[in-house]
């Protein structure tokens, strides 16, 4: 056996997971110590040139052998906490989120992935997916890349309640908000950016229309917008003046925005920038008889309106 054959063979069981000690190898090889040592020399030589090998050979200074250990800029906590995630925001079908956590895994030495894998066993088992299960990875890197190259793209959407329609849009933005990905377009048509869910365009291609010229002001920011959302639809921006009852923090993490303006130690009066949509209305009615909006006053009747109504179902 030549030397080249038997690094490889050394690299393949440190591959698998084998605890490796000079002794064993020595004598099963028939060579010395000496020369299995420049083998482990070699071998860590080269993993520290080779970037995309997430591993690095360390040694055990217990029962005196080397090993591969992971080296990625994840770490098996890291790794946990990301699964989680996956395993809870159900966007992608299984094969799909069983893909990524693999690759995840795949990133750890075989002791921590086993750890891990054990953890989150039970939840990988019973992950229920939404129902519309169709692959999305390919999909969001696909309007990614559209979204990069500035493309005009012909699509065809279609809901729930309407038939399919075509639409000629310039893609803008990509975001994930409580299951759905979702894409900002600008809808030449209409001449206005309107919110798309991912998953209901059923089919797109690049248009031959020009990209339109759109002035500086009118520029889509994405970063600057997310911060004024509650939902994933845009609306008129508003600000909002609130009671709040409770832990002022529930306010200021909801929107990152806010401001405590007064503060006792029954209550804060908080003010934040959103956008008047559904979802805004929603999260101020979930924080039921605890918060109390005080500004604007249009939003004020609106909320008189539909706490009425609310009422009023419950009379009947």
């Amino acid at each position: 056996m030549n030397g080249q054959e038997r690094l490889l063979r050394i690299f393949l069981r440190l591959q698998a997971g084998a605890h490796l000690s000079k002794c064993q190898l020595a004598d099963e090889f028939e060579i010395s110590e000496k020369m299995i040592q420049r083998d482990f020399a070699l071998l860590s030589s080269f993993l520290e040139e080779q970037p995309t090998i997430a591993a690095e050979l360390a040694y055990d200074s217990k029962h005196h052998t080397r090993y591969l250990k992971g080296k990625s800029l994840f770490n098996k906590k890291d790794i946990l906490v990301i699964a989680k995630i996956l395993l809870e925001n159900r966007a992608l079908n299984e094969a799909e989120n069983k893909g990524l956590i693999d690759s995840l895994l795949a990133l750890l030495f075989r002791e921590e992935r086993k750890e891990i894998a054990s953890i989150i066993a039970s939840e990988l088992l019973n992950y229920a997916p939404l129902s519309d299960r169709q692959e999305r990875i390919d999909k969001i890197w696909d309007w990614s890349e559209a979204i990069r190259k500035e493309q005009v793209l012909e699509i065809a959407y279609k809901t729930p309640y309407q038939k399919k329609k075509a639409h000629t849009i310039l893609p803008v933005s990509l975001f994930y908000d409580s299951h759905y990905f979702y894409t900002v377009v600008y809808h030449l048509r209409r001449e206005s950016y309107m919110t798309l869910r991912l998953d209901r365009i059923v089919a797109w291609s690049v248009s031959e229309v020009k990209k339109p010229v759109l002035s500086y002001g009118r520029k889509f920011r994405d970063g600057d917008i997310r911060n004024l959302r509650v939902d994933s639809f845009m609306g008129k921006e508003v600000t909002v003046r609130v009671r709040f009852r409770y832990d002022p923090t529930i306010v200021l993490d909801q929107f990152p925005t806010a401001k405590v303006l007064e503060q006792t130690e029954d209550e804060s009066i908080i003010e934040f920038v959103s956008q008047d949509t559904p979802g805004l209305k929603r999260w101020l009615l979930s924080q039921a008889d605890g918060l109390t909006v005080l500004s604007p006053q249009s939003l004020v009747s609106e909320m008189r309106e539909i706490l009425q109504k609310m009422t009023k179902s419950y009379e009947e």
